[in-house]
């Protein structure tokens, strides 16, 4: 006997079930009713969908997945995503109010009634068993364990159906394929505000392309709180809503009303994922928030003050869960809005958790001060922590805690390595006059403070000189020196290379015992400035010449490309213009990112000068300009120099200002690649193709030229093909623009070819204190 315990899908009646077999309509007319409101169905949603096109298009690839995962934070358009895919051809079922039953859920949703004495689940596996669909099973992650477990038996007892989930979490099935959904793209993202923002009040215009594009990158690219956000255009304009995002849990609250609870504000989307962590999990997650730039292993677990292994394991299961992304390099970030609501969370713990990692940071000071020059093994780690760095030491100044000064050297030396020269400097200059610190550490942080006081500040020499007091009454000789060392670069600033080089040589006579050979090569190769400096260029030689093979042996790439700048300055004063096209090449392709690499850059720039291409000039040193903002000034006799190739420059060409436009607008590895694309020869013109540029500067036709030169036209046009391979020009207009400016750039004043008399030098000295 069947057993009337389902309902009709269409009409609600009732219908007959027997044990193997369950009517999902009550008749033949109902079932071709629910088939004809299926077609003529509307896709998707009321509103329009932006900025998926191309997920749309990788979808396709998973179309014939039997279970596919799209996984993705809050609030980042998973669900949207599932129907615009599935185009509302696929059997819908939410699971985000379900706190259990995950396969009572699903009969209910596809209308299957329970049959007496039966599991439900196998109940649902014989009523699709002959079915072909696509079943989506949206928000997964809370019951993403009942889900699996409903997923094997169903898609091995009913081979036609494919199954799509939305979670913050891969339920971790046999057979199944993740789609990372990815915050939109920028543009897309701006595009989306427009469009609600214009939906909630018509005839909108933001003017603020600029401001919008940062509102919706501090949103983290969100369609979620990018909606939400849209809908204050009403009360706040763009730049008023920016200026308020660290309110943002309070202030994006308004969605909705037919959206489910958990999509009415920005708080209660990532309260969702929040509250359904685990202790240790929402332990991790609080701890974490504190760190705006991401962090490594090593910063998570003495936030989180757990063993490594146990922190490693929690922080796989919030990247799992959406709540962190791992981004290579070892390293995790939290999205923006996730991480003020962790901090919300954290409150009155944060400063416990700070204080772990303060103790962190200073355990690293022991490996900081263990040789005379800081190396990259022991800055780099700092750099990359640099942001976190940052926030403790501000939270060691606020504190007084008694590791803030050896704290702000470390942070000190991290920026100095990326150019940020006047925020160290003011940083340790604030840090020595606050800390009550051992005479040790202050030491060596006015050997730091002195560097970055290069030539924007005249209190470098008095730093110098207490430093230089202090490893006298300490006793300490790598200290001594280190201060000697920096005490010799201010007196070059100065002019003072006499007084320079006794402090040398006599750091040099500390270390000599027991010293790394690269330490002393170091202060070598500062004093080799300092006898550039003054003059004494056959000392300077015999020391570059003595540090080069130790340079290349032991030092860094960083290092050696610093030592490479010396080596290039050095051999453009001997006018050795191959020999420094070289070396200023080698290192660029040694490390490009260092403050040197503008001086780098200007000396190729006056190289192309001198051999007769005033546009790459100018272009170099427009890039270098840039690259130069924030990092020292140049040496007035070099800057004087660049000056006047510029001068000389705008005489011979047309469009210079244009040369150095292209030259600023280049990022730094623009700059460098077009550098590095130097040859060290120009291309030469053979006598006879000189004449037929000349004449073609001169307005004569192929035929004029050829009677002029008594040769045929046909081979006029072989010597132009040629001319126009060489030089990479196209067309006759070209050529007579290079033949003018190359006449005008040979005969102007101070022109190419003509050495400038008494050569500057670029920032100095490369190398002043622990680098």
């Amino acid at each position: 006997m069947a057993e009337q315990v389902g309902t009709c899908a269409t009409c609600g009646a009732a219908t007959a079930t027997s044990r193997r077999r369950h009517a999902r309509y009550c008749s033949n007319a109902c079932r071709q009713r629910a088939y004809r409101q299926r077609a003529n169905e509307p896709v998707t949603a009321l509103d329009s969908f932006i900025g998926r096109a191309d997920e749309l298009d990788r979808l396709t690839a998973f179309a014939h997945a039997r279970v596919l995962t799209l996984v993705g934070p809050a609030g980042v358009g998973k669900t949207r995503l599932a129907k615009e895919f599935t185009g509302g051809q696929a059997e819908w079922v939410e699971l985000s109010s379900v706190s259990g039953q995950v396969v009572r859920a699903c009969a209910t949703a596809l209308g299957i009634g329970e049959v007496i004495r039966e599991p439900v689940l196998s109940t649902l596996v014989h009523a699709l068993a002959g079915r072909t669909m696509v079943l989506v099973l949206d928000n997964c992650e809370h019951v993403a364990a009942e889900c699996a477990a409903m997923l094997e038996p169903l898609l091995l007892g009913c081979p036609g159906i494919r199954v799509i989930a939305t979670s913050r979490e891969p339920l971790r099935v046999p057979g199944e394929m993740l789609f990372a959904v990815q915050p939109l793209p920028i543009s897309c993202a701006v595009e989306l505000f427009a469009d609600r923002a214009r939906a909630n009040q018509l005839g909108l215009k933001i003017d603020d392309q600029a401001a919008l594009s940062t509102l919706c990158a501090r949103l983290d690219r969100l369609p979620l709180a990018i909606e939400l956000a849209a809908r204050l255009v009403t009360v706040l304009p763009v730049a008023e809503l920016l200026a308020r995002l660290d309110d943002r849990l309070e202030l994006l609250n308004r969605g909705n009303r037919t959206a489910a609870e958990r999509h009415q504000s920005l708080r209660a989307a990532i309260e969702w994922s929040y509250d359904h962590l685990g202790a240790d999990e929402q332990h991790v997650f609080r701890c974490l928030s504190l760190f705006p730039g991401g962090f490594g292993l090593d910063v998570a677990v003495a936030a989180c003050d757990l063993p490594a292994d146990r922190v490693l394991a929690l922080l796989s299961a919030l990247v799992a869960k959406s709540l962190l992304t791992f981004g290579g390099a070892g390293r995790f970030e939290q999205l923006e809005s996730v991480r003020l609501y962790g901090r919300e969370k954290l409150a009155e713990q944060s400063e416990t958790v700070i204080a772990g990692v303060a103790r962190w940071f200073a355990g690293r000071w022991p490996r900081f001060t263990s040789a005379v020059f800081t190396t990259p093994e022991v800055v780099d780690p700092l750099i990359t922590e640099c942001g976190n760095l940052q926030c403790v030491v501000d939270w060691a100044e606020r504190t007084g805690d008694p590791s803030y000064l050896q704290l702000a050297t470390m942070l000190s030396a991290a920026w100095r390595d990326q150019g940020h020269f006047s925020q160290g400097r003011s940083l340790l200059d604030t840090a020595v006059r606050k800390a009550n610190a051992d005479p040790a550490v202050r030491g060596l942080a006015l050997c730091h403070l002195a560097y970055l006081a290069g030539t924007e500040s005249s209190d470098g020499m008095r730093w110098a000189e207490e430093a230089v007091t202090l490893g006298r009454e300490l006793g300490e000789p790598v200290l001594l020196a280190q201060a000697l060392n920096a005490l010799a670069g201010e007196h070059v600033r100065a002019d003072r290379n006499g007084e320079a080089r006794k402090y040398y040589e006599e750091a040099v006579a500390l270390l000599a015992p027991t010293a790394d050979p690269l330490d002393l090569a170091i202060i070598e190769h500062n004093m080799a400035w300092a006898a550039m400096c003054a003059g004494d260029l056959e000392f300077a030689d015999g020391l570059i010449a003595d540090v080069l093979p130790v340079y290349r042996r032991l030092a860094s790439p960083r290092r050696l490309s610093v030592f490479l700048h010396t080596v290039g300055l050095r051999a453009l004063q001997r006018d050795e213009l191959a020999v420094a096209t070289e070396s200023f090449l080698e290192s660029l392709r040694s490390w490009y990112t260092g403050f040197w690499v503008a001086d780098v850059l200007e000396g190729l720039g006056l190289i192309a000068y001198r051999r007769g291409d005033p546009k790459r000039a100018l272009r170099l040193v427009g890039a270098a300009s840039c690259l130069r903002e924030g990092a020292f000034a140049a040496d007035l006799v070099w800057h004087a120099h660049v000056i006047e190739v510029v001068r000389a420059s705008r005489v011979a060409l047309r469009g210079a200002d244009t040369c150095l436009a292209e030259g600023r607008e280049m990022t730094r590895e623009q700059a460098v690649a077009y550098a590095l694309e130097d040859r060290i020869e120009p291309p030469e013109l053979s006598e006879r193709e000189q004449q037929v540029v000349a004449l073609v500067a001169a307005g004569q036709t192929n035929a004029g030229i050829g009677a002029e030169l008594r040769i045929s036209q046909r081979m006029v046009e072989t010597h132009l093909q040629r001319v126009r391979q060489k030089l990479d020009l196209t067309t006759r207009t070209q050529i007579a623009d290079w033949a003018t400016d190359s006449l005008n750039a040979r005969t102007s004043t101070g022109g190419p070819g003509a050495k400038p008399a008494g050569w500057g030098l670029g920032a100095s000295p490369p190398e002043n204190t622990a680098r």
